[in-house]
C-alpha cells in the first residue's frame, strides 16, 4: 500500500522556476496557485478528457476543492480516534495495575511474604540469631509493637495498606492532592475539548443544512449529475445561479441548451431551480411562481424544480405540471431527476417540431409518460413500506430492481419515438 501511495505521489509533479514557490497562498484575497502543476495518471486523464475543453477548468478547479474537503474530514476524524484508542489503553493499564499489585487485600499479601511469619527476613534472620533465640524472637515479633520489625511493620502498613494510608491516599482519583486526581483532571480536561470539538463540528453541520453552503453542496451534486445523463445527447449544461439573468436576479440555478441536428434556429433551453430547503409551497407564490420566475429570467422553454425530500405525500417524488414545469425530488439514486430532465427533453422538442403533429404520435408519449409517473410512484410506495417495516427481501429488492429497468426502457422509447417520427419525415 505505501508504495502505491508513493508511485501515485511521484506522478504529481510541481515543478520549481528560479526564486519561484511551487504554491502561493494569497491570504487577502484568498487566492491559491499552483505553479506548474503536471499529474501523470492514466485514470485521470481518461476522466478529464471527457470533459469538453471549454468544462475542463471549472471541472479541476471543482475536483480539486471536492478532494481537499474529503481529506480535511478524514484527518479530523483519524485524531478523535487516536485519543479514543490512547485513553481506553491507559484505562486498560491502570485497571490491570491496581489489579495485580493490590488485589483484594491491598498490600497486605505482599508484606507478609517478605516480613510475615516464615517470611524471608524471618528465615535470614533465625539463620543468624537461632530459631528459638530470645534476641530473634523479640527481633522477629511482627505482633509485638515495641519490636523493630513490629515497629517497621506498622510504619510500612500506615503508608501502603488501607484507606487511610498514603499510597492508598495517592491513588484515590477523588482527592484532590493526589497525583491519580491530578491525571484524572488531565483527562476529563482533554475529553472535555474532545466533545467540544465535536459538538462543535455536529452543529455547524446542522447549520449548513439551514444556509446557503447547504444549497451550494445540493448543487455541486446535482451539476456532476446533470453533466452525466446529458453527455450522450450532446446537451449543454450550464450553473448560472451565480449570474443574474433577464430579469436582473438569479432565478434559475442551471441552464440546458438541448442539441439536435435537426433544430433550425434557438435550440430550446431546459432551465432547472435546485430547493435544498425545507417548507415548500407548490403555489403561485411559492415554488410555481419562482419556476415562472426562473423561465422568463434565463430565457427557457420549460422549468424543472428538484427538491432533496419529497414536498408532500401528494405531490411525492414527480409531478408534471403542464404546460412546462415539472416538480421531483433527486431520490436515492437521482433516478427522478433524469426521469424529470428526459421528459422535459420530449416536451420542447414536441413544441420545436409541431409541424410533424401528423406523424409524432403525440397521444403515445402521453402514454409512455403516464407509465413511468406511476412506476416512479410504485417504487416510492415499495421503499416507504419497506422503511416502516425496517427489513428488505431480495424478493422485493428484485422488484425495485425490476420497476427501475422498466422506467429507464419507457426513457428509451420515449426518446426513440420523437427520433424515428422525425427521420421518417
Amino acid at each position: 500500500m505505501e508504495s502505491e501511495l508513493r508511485e501515485s505521489v511521484d506522478d504529481i509533479l510541481m515543478v520549481e522556476e528560479a526564486g519561484e514557490t511551487p504554491i502561493v497562498l494569497d491570504e487577502r484575497a484568498k487566492l491559491v496557485r499552483i505553479v506548474r502543476l503536471v499529474i501523470r495518471d492514466p485514470e485521470l486523464f481518461e476522466i478529464i478528457s471527457d470533459q469538453r475543453e471549454t468544462e475542463r477548468p471549472e471541472f479541476v478547479k471543482r475536483a480539486l476543492k471536492v478532494g481537499a474537503l474529503a481529506l480535511r474530514d478524514a484527518v479530523i476524524t483519524g485524531k478523535i480516534d487516536l485519543v479514543e484508542r490512547k485513553f481506553e489503553g491507559l484505562c486498560v493499564e491502570l485497571d490491570k495495575i491496581l489489579e495485580e499489585k493490590l488485589g483484594k487485600e491491598g498490600m497486605r499479601g505482599e508484606l507478609d511474604k517478605i516480613f510475615g511469619r516464615n517470611g524471608e527476613l524471618e528465615i535470614c534472620f533465625e539463620d543468624l540469631f537461632g530459631e528459638r533465640g530470645k534476641l530473634a524472637h523479640d527481633i522477629l515479633d511482627m505482633d509485638n509493637k515495641n519490636s523493630p520489625i513490629g515497629r517497621l511493620r506498622e510504619k510500612i502498613e500506615s503508608y501502603l495498606v488501607g484507606k487511610d494510608s498514603e499510597v492508598y491516599s495517592m491513588l484515590d482519583p477523588h482527592r484532590e492532592d493526589s497525583p491519580m486526581c491530578h491525571l484524572r483532571k488531565e483527562i476529563m480536561d482533554e475529553l472535555a475539548s474532545l466533545k467540544s470539538m465535536i459538538e462543535e463540528r455536529i452543529v455547524k453541520k446542522e447549520i449548513i443544512k439551514k444556509t446557503t453552503q447547504k444549497g451550494f453542496e445540493f448543487e455541486d451534486t446535482l451539476e456532476v449529475f446533470l453533466q452525466s445523463v446529458s453527455n450522450p445527447f450532446n446537451d449543454v449544461v450550464e450553473r448560472v445561479g451565480a449570474e443574474k439573468g433577464k430579469l436582473g436576479n438569479l432565478k434559475g440555478d442551471f441552464l440546458i441548451t438541448v442539441s439536435d441536428p435537426t433544430i433550425e434556429g434557438s435550440p430550446p433551453r431546459i432551465v432547472v431551480e435546485a430547493k435544498a430547503g425545507q417548507n415548500l409551497r407548490l403555489t403561485q407564490k411559492g415554488l410555481l411562481g419562482e419556476l415562472d420566475e426562473a423561465i422568463k429570467n434565463r430565457g427557457a422553454n420549460f422549468a424543472v424544480a428538484v427538491t432533496e425530500s419529497q414536498i408532500s405525500d401528494p405531490i411525492g417524488n414527480y409531478r408534471e405540471i403542464p404546460p412546462d414545469m415539472i416538480i421531483c425530488t433527486f431520490g436515492e439514486d437521482g433516478l427522478p431527476l433524469e426521469v424529470a430532465y428526459k421528459v422535459a427533453r420530449t416536451r420542447v422538442l414536441l413544441d420545436v417540431y409541431k409541424q410533424f403533429e401528423e406523424e409524432i404520435d403525440v397521444r403515445r408519449v402521453d402514454g409512455i409518460v403516464g407509465k413511468i409517473s406511476s412506476d416512479l410512484n410504485a417504487i416510492r410506495g415499495i421503499k416507504a413500506k419497506l422503511t416502516s417495516i425496517g427489513t428488505t427481501s431480495e424478493a422485493i429488492k428484485d422488484d425495485l430492481r425490476l420497476l427501475e429497468a422498466n422506467i429507464r426502457e419507457s426513457l428509451g422509447e420515449l426518446h426513440e419515438c420523437i427520433q424515428n417520427s422525425i427521420r421518417s419525415e
